[in-house]
């Protein structure tokens, strides 16, 4: 039992009005000591030595915290119940049992509950006893009535014992009475027997009463075999729920209460802890939670602390088990009771150690693969290609995107020397492997590599090297970014700005000096030679005119501000007059329009076709020899009007079609290099074409020309209808098949 001031309060106070009674119960039993006879002083000291030396020889069962005994103290005063003077046996009882107790050095509180529960449990037995009319030890009535005496002891026995176990242990309190039931009831059967044989041996013959040692032997031997088998039985019981509560799966927070709980019971102890050491952490696990905490140390802070953890509890005997083993300890499982651990419970205790270290290896192992599939995951899927180098510069992985990168397969490259794949002299890659030095210094490059196929591409690449335990690098880690289209566009945009910076200049330059001229009077003054230089003039700040309004356009479509007014409009028409104008720009070169034997009505903003028209036109004059015919002609489609610009240029390579209408992207041709441009034109049609719900494409074969075409969407006839002061539209039906403008 445990120490007053560690007991719950409702244990105290039961102990306390338990003793009460028991001295209470003395004190009215006291009254009859003066009548004692030299035969009763005499039973009381036989008795009571008697008694004492039974008590050496008590059968324990373990609660967690608390013991119950069980001994033949009860047979012996079973017998003395028929024989004995109702006084003296109560303090042959009550001496006999603090004798015995005292002598085992037992708890004083625990001592004086029991004395208490003693004497409360043989007055009551003694007053059933009497009031049934016991007759001579040798008749079946007394017998039935020490039967009785002996249930009313037990009554008061087991239900006291129970109720201070309960509060102790805060168990309910059939939870503490019921599993000892069948012992109480063996123990009860037993000394009964015990007793009233004892009693008819001394009423027949005294002499015959040293045969009882052999019964009494046998009982003490059966009373223990039985507890053991209890023992055995429930420490099976829990170590099955203490498996169970191990096989469970462990939660993100480890908790390990429900087996420690199990352990606790099984082991009977007050506590059991299982400390643990896990990333330079040390977690502690009770029945009542857990804890954690870093030593300052570091890792040799917390190695130090279990080692000094291992050796207070070693100083205090062997309740701890090693989880890990002896060399690599990685924790303990330490187990807080008063009486050291027999050889079966640590055994026990030991197994269970190296099934938690299992599981723990178990659980950290599941961890880290699912950690791994988890990473296998992402780099599967990631748009970055990834990749490892061993320290010998082979390829050991290679995700899909690298394999869209490169055009190189993971079985192409596994095992490869990384300069045969992605760069190297013989690749025109040298400056991809030159920077891979610093890449495994973890700097971001951007490299120039050689596809598989040939084709150039730009990656940015940082590296992160893997070092085994020493420190060493054993391999490297390489993300890579794909980014040609960033430097692509990046050029462009330098491009651009150069360009811009000629363009402008390109008409600014004439209008200047041709001012200049004028302005010092050194330019021919006659009227023909003025008209000259004012159509130049002119020419130039049309152009430069051209260039802003292209600008402007950019900036609106980049903004979302570009609008279109669409309605309905004849195309042809509209077609003819813009190519009219076109050709007074280009009186040199011969421009066809092919007009189309019916009008062409389509939903459209005309200045916006006039524009798209005029871009194509101008880059079809542009880009194709001075002789070459530019042809434009008007179609119904289905549903739409198609205007087609052809031309006998040069034509575009297919790698080029499908960029010809980004933004800043002109073809890189030499002989087109002669020719000015912003590379906005094409851009801007198509977004200008686009908002009006048409579209904008190109056909072209290199050596044989370009034809741009774009459509709009028909329009209704009849909405054309009262559209100009009232009348119905005049469609126009001239016949040019073929017309020069």
């Amino acid at each position: 039992m445990r120490e007053p001031t560690t007991l719950p309060i409702s244990a105290r106070l039961l102990i306390l009005s338990t003793a009460a009674a028991g001295a209470f119960a003395l004190g009215v039993r006291l009254t009859d000591a003066p009548s004692w006879t030299v035969k009763d002083v005499i039973a009381f000291a036989a008795l009571t030595v008697a008694i004492a030396i039974a008590e050496q020889f008590s059968i324990p069962l373990r609660h967690r915290t608390e013991t119950v005994n069980f001994s033949l103290t009860d047979g012996l005063w079973a017998a003395a119940l028929p024989l004995a003077r109702p006084s003296v046996l109560t303090f042959s009882v009550a001496a006999g049992v603090m004798a015995g107790q005292v002598a085992r050095r037992w708890a004083p509180l625990k001592i004086a509950f029991n004395v208490s529960q003693f004497v409360l449990g043989i007055t009551l037995a003694e007053l059933a006893f009497r009031a049934i009319g016991p007759g001579t030890p040798l008749q079946p009535w007394t017998w039935a009535a020490v039967a009785i005496a002996m249930s009313a002891y037990f009554l008061v026995n087991a239900n006291l014992v129970t109720l201070v176990v309960s509060q102790v242990e805060r168990k309910r309190f059939l939870a503490v009475l019921l599993p000892p039931l069948g012992l109480n009831v063996l123990h009860w059967a037993g000394n009964t027997a015990l007793g009233v044989l004892g009693a008819i041996l001394w009423a027949t013959n005294p002499a015959g009463l040293p045969l009882l040692v052999f019964p009494m032997v046998l009982s003490y031997l059966a009373y223990r075999q039985w507890v053991r088998t209890v023992r055995e039985r429930n420490r099976m019981r829990d170590l099955y729920e203490a498996g169970r509560a191990l096989a469970a799966p462990l939660s993100a927070a480890d908790d390990f209460r429900p087996f420690l709980v199990v352990l606790e019971q099984m082991l009977e102890a007050e506590a059991v802890e299982l400390v643990v050491v896990e990333d330079e952490r040390i977690t502690v696990h009770g029945s009542e939670g857990k804890r954690s905490f870093t030593p300052e140390a570091g890792g040799n802070g917390v190695r130090r602390r279990l080692e000094a953890f291992v050796r207070v509890h070693n100083d205090l005997g062997p309740q701890i088990a090693l989880i890990g083993g002896q060399e690599d300890a990685n924790g303990v499982l330490a187990v807080y009771r008063r009486d050291p651990l027999s050889p079966s419970e640590r055994s026990v205790l030991e197994t269970l150690a190296s099934q938690i270290s299992v599981l723990i290896q178990n659980h950290r192992l599941f961890a880290q693969t699912f950690q791994q599939a988890q990473l296998a995951e992402i780099v599967e899927h990631t748009s970055d290609g990834v990749f490892v180098i061993s320290h010998d510069g082979r390829i050991l992985s290679w995700n899909p995107a690298m394999e869209r990168i490169t055009g190189f397969t993971q079985e192409e490259v596994e095992g490869r020397v990384y300069e045969e794949v992605l760069g190297g002299p013989a690749r025109g890659g040298g400056e991809l492997v030159a920077s891979f030095d610093r890449t495994e210094r973890g700097e971001a490059c951007d490299s120039l590599l050689v596809t598989k196929g040939g084709e150039r591409r730009w990656i940015r690449h940082t590296g992160t090297p893997i070092r085994d335990r020493e420190g060493a690098p054993k391999a490297c880690v390489v993300v890579a970014h794909d980014v040609t289209t960033e430097v692509q566009t990046e050029q462009m945009k330098k491009d651009f700005v150069a360009m811009v910076s000629h363009e402008l200049r390109s008409p600014l330059t004439p209008l200047k000096g041709f001012l200049a001229s004028l302005l010092q009077g050194t330019a021919e003054d006659s009227p023909e030679a003025r008209r000259e230089y004012y159509r130049i003039m002119l020419r130039q700040a049309d152009k430069l005119e051209r260039l802003i309004t292209d600008l402007l356009d950019v900036s609106q479509i980049d903004s979302g501000a570009l609008l279109v007014d669409t309605s309905p409009i004849e195309l042809t028409r509209l077609v003819a007059e813009q190519i009219a104008e076109i050709a007074a720009q280009h009186p040199k070169r011969s421009i066809t329009f092919i007009e189309p034997d019916t009008p062409i009505l389509v939903k459209a903003d005309g200045f916006r076709v006039q524009q798209v028209l005029a871009n194509l036109v101008s880059n079809a004059v542009k880009y194709s020899p001075a002789d070459a015919p530019v042809e434009v002609s008007v179609l119904s489609v289905g549903g739409e009007g198609v205007v087609s610009v052809r031309d006998r240029g040069t034509g575009i390579l297919l790698s080029d079609q499908n960029r010809v209408f980004d933004r800043f992207y002109r073809v890189e041709n030499g002989s087109d290099r002669r020719t000015g441009g912003t590379g906005l034109g094409l851009y801007i049609a198509r977004q200008l074409v686009e908002a009006m719900c048409g579209r904008l494409w190109l056909v072209s074969k290199p050596g044989e020309g370009s034809t741009f075409s774009f459509s709009m969407p028909r329009a209704d006839v009849v909405s054309l209808v009262g559209s100009e002061n009232g009348s119905r539209s005049v469609v126009r039906t001239a016949n040019r098949r073929r017309g020069s403008a």
